[in-house]
C-alpha cells in the first residue's frame, strides 16, 4: 500500500506530530502510515483523509497484483 499521506500533510504545512495529535495517534503511527508499513482502522484513515481535505480513495493507493495473460480466459468462437 501507497499512500499520498505526506504530499497532502506537507502541502498544509503540518508536521507529523501535528498530524498524529490532531487524530489522536503517536508520531510513529503516522511515519509507518507514511512508509506503508501500517494498515489503519477505518476510523483512522477517515480521520486522517478528513484532516488532510481529501478522500480516503485519494489518500490510500492500493497495489492490486497486474493481470498476467495466464490469469485472462479469452473465448473465442
Amino acid at each position: 500500500m501507497q499512500t499520498r499521506m505526506k504530499e497532502c500533510r506537507t502541502r498544509l504545512s503540518l508536521t507529523q506530530d501535528d498530524l498524529a495529535k490532531i487524530v489522536g495517534v503517536r508520531r510513529e503511527t503516522i511515519v509507518f502510515l507514511e512508509q506503508g508499513k501500517y494498515n489503519p482502522s477505518l476510523k483512522l484513515a477517515h480521520d486522517v483523509a478528513k484532516t488532510l481535505n481529501i478522500t480516503i480513495d485519494e489518500l490510500f493507493i492500493f497495489d492490486d497484483e497486474p493481470e498476467t495473460p495466464q490469469s485472462r480466459i479469452v473465448l473465442m468462437d
